[in-house]
This record gives structure tokens, sequence and C-alpha cells, in this order.
């Protein structure tokens, strides 16, 4: 029996190795003004202000990832350990992802105390307070996106992409992404923006050859 699970298994990769390709873009449907999201402010320990602000150019793309939202029988990529660190008053990087029972790592680099937290329903914690030179750390254990957020600095805000696919990428300056060896079949593709949220489309795989599909994320400028 052990030996026929092993045979089927073996098979199952094998044919997942030869699967169909997904070649994708996402497209930025209105021009973002910056916009900041920022949890409800906590004014505790008093501490030093907020440091330079975000540049007002970005990349929009460079705030998006996007990921298989699910792949029945298709296993989970291994864990992996990853770094957001807390430099001046900011998450850097401020957008991640990162396969399910993967560890992040927040060291703080900043001559200050930090607090990060998140509410997410995905996973919630919350590190306390901690100074310069200290990191704490996080596991990840359910798919989700997780937000998180500082106690001390309301500006402080990144999001940690939780997948249990193999087929999860941030987006390339131009939007593009290319998923390869995805078993045939109809899948849910999602685009995750940081300010947007999600935004999806089903697609067809086939067994060989190249499926193609654009994702459009809305951004509505913002008013003042």
């Amino acid at each position: 029996m052990a030996l026929t699970r092993a045979v089927i298994g073996t098979v199952v990769m094998a044919a997942m190795a030869f699967g169909g390709d997904l070649s994708g873009q996402v497209l930025i449907t209105r021009k973002l003004s910056r916009k900041t999201i920022v949890p409800t402010s906590y004014n505790l320990r008093g501490t030093a202000p907020p440091s330079t602000a975000a540049p007002n150019t970005v990349n929009e793309f460079s705030q998006t990832v996007v990921f298989v939202e699910s792949a029945k029988g298709v296993p989970a990529p291994p864990p992996e350990t990853a770094v957001i660190e807390q430099r001046n008053s900011r998450f850097e990087p401020d957008l991640i992802a990162i396969p399910v029972g993967s560890t992040v790592q927040f060291p703080n680099d900043d001559p200050i105390f930090h607090n990060v937290f998140s509410l997410s329903r995905a996973r919630q914690f919350d590190l306390g307070f901690y100074p310069r030179l200290a990191s704490k750390s996080v596991t990840f254990n359910q798919p989700g996106v997780v937000q998180v957020y500082c106690h001390i600095h309301a500006n402080m805000y990144a999001a940690i992409v939780v997948t249990g696919t193999p087929w999860t990428e941030k987006l390339a300056d131009n939007g593009n992404f290319t998923f390869h060896d995805m078993p045939a079949g109809r899948y849910h593709i999602v685009a995750w923006h940081k300010v947007a949220g999600a935004h999806g489309v089903d697609v067809n795989v086939p067994a060989t050859g190249t499926a193609r599909v654009a994702i459009g994320v809305p951004l509505e400028e913002e008013r003042n």
C-alpha cells in the first residue's frame, strides 16, 4: 500500500511538471493619488513623530501580489524565512508574499521603540514594545492577507500575503506575471493591491500551451 501511494505521488508530481503555463497582466484602470491606509491612532508612550513621508510617486504594480487562490492536490512550497525591517519609522519592504508555514522576522533598526501588531483574521498578533537592535518573529500557518501596523506610529503599514500554492508572484514593474507547469483545470487568479484590495478572474489552463489573462484593478482617485 505504501509503495502504491509512493508511485501515485510520483505520477502526480510528474504530471505537474508537464502542465500548461499562464501568462497574465494586471491593468491599473485609474491613476491613484498617493493615499495611506492607517489604523486607529494610538498615542502610546509619546514617542518620536512620524518620519519623512512616503514619496508621492509610486509604481502601483510594486504594490500588488498575484496568486492562485486554491489548487486542489497541489502541495504548497516549503516554508521560508523573510525579514521586514522597521527603519525610518517605516516597514521595509512594506509588501511581501510567503508560503504557508513561513516565518517573518521584524528587526527594529530605529533608535526608538516600535510595537508591531496585526488584527487580521489570517493571523492576529501583538509583539509588544521593543527597542533598537531587538527583533521578534511571527509564523504564519494560515493563508490570507495579514495587514501589519505599529501601535506607536500610525503611518507604518505593511502587508503580508500568505498563500498555499506555488503560483504566487509580486508583480514586475510592467504588471506582467507568468506561472509555469500548472495542471490543466480551472483556476481563480487574484491580484491583491495594498490600497485597492483583491480583484480576481477565473481562467482555464490547458494541459499544454499557454493561457492568457488580464486582471483589472480599479483605483479610485483620492478626493480632498
